[in-house]
């Protein structure tokens, strides 16, 4: 590695460490001076305005890395996500996953896991936006739970391992069939590999990385509301499975299981979202 490549590796090793203190600060600050002012409005115009403000500091932390040359991003597909309502199903390779849609989507609401709120970086946002929490997943479906925004979930419920089948929870496919919803499949890559389930924030890549989001067409979940959910949903998540392997080359495919499946539980299979 030469002299400038060092300083470089260096310097993005720094600017990593910084870029995530001021993430974890700007999770205490403005929660905390929010809330009082946000508490003035109606409820749904707090949420609005709560998950609003969320986006732009999700939006504005991935420019302070790409502008600390830590990261670059390339994406497709975008202007799928500019409407009001869906549900979105996501792989999951890095740690700041979330933090990307979230920059991307303005009225985003998110599964997350429920031991997030014990992060005091993430507490504060969680309970801004109103995210629902894998605690509480039963939730989303009750009809007065049936907001503007667009539902992200990772299904696989925690960060990918490469070079592993993927595989995923039941839940995310449970709520499109039972709330007969089409789903919006947004594939996620990071080049070189880093911030995975495998890296430690430190382990960065001798490059700065590239985050590639393409948000494909919608898959039309008609032909599964035929049959009874819990057989529905079995089906489906084994499809997506097949479908995200498929588009994303990191994973391999999935070994079809002939054995026999429990029914879903009263968590509807959100046993892990958001890691």
């Amino acid at each position: 590695m030469t002299l400038r490549a060092k300083l470089n590796y260096y310097w993005r090793l720094i600017a990593t460490a910084l870029s995530f203190a001021l993430f974890g600060i700007g999770g205490v600050i403005i929660p905390a001076v929010a809330t009082p002012v946000l508490c003035l409005f109606a409820p749904d115009k707090r949420r609005i305005l709560a998950r609003k403000l969320v986006h732009l500091s999700f939006k504005s932390f991935v420019y302070i890395m790409r502008g600390l040359g830590i990261l670059r991003w390339d994406i497709t597909g975008i202007e799928k996500l500019k409407r009001n309502h869906g549900l979105i199903l996501a792989n999951h390779p890095t740690l700041i996953d979330v933090v990307f849609l979230v920059a991307l989507i303005p009225n985003a609401n998110c599964l997350v896991k429920g031991r997030l709120l014990s992060n005091p970086a993430m507490r504060g946002f969680i309970s801004l936006a109103g995210y629902i929490t894998n605690d509480d997943s039963s939730s989303l479906l009750n009809p007065a739970n049936d907001t503007d925004g667009l539902l992200v979930i990772f299904p696989e419920g925690t960060r990918s391992t490469v070079g592993q089948p993927l595989k995923m929870q039941r839940g995310a496919a449970n709520i499109a069939i039972r709330k007969e919803m089409n789903i919006t499949p947004v594939m996620i890559q990071c080049t070189p590999a880093t911030l995975s389930k495998q890296h430690k924030w430190y382990h960065i890549p001798e490059r700065a990385f590239v985050i590639s989001i393409t948000v494909n067409n919608d898959i039309d979940i008609a032909q599964y509301l035929d049959v009874p959910a819990t057989l529905a949903a079995r089906q489906l998540t084994k499809y997506l499975e097949q479908y995200f392997s498929q588009e994303n080359p990191v994973y391999e495919q999935p070994v079809t299981n002939s054995g026999t499946e429990s029914p879903i539980d009263s968590s509807l299979g959100l046993g892990r979202y958001i890691n």
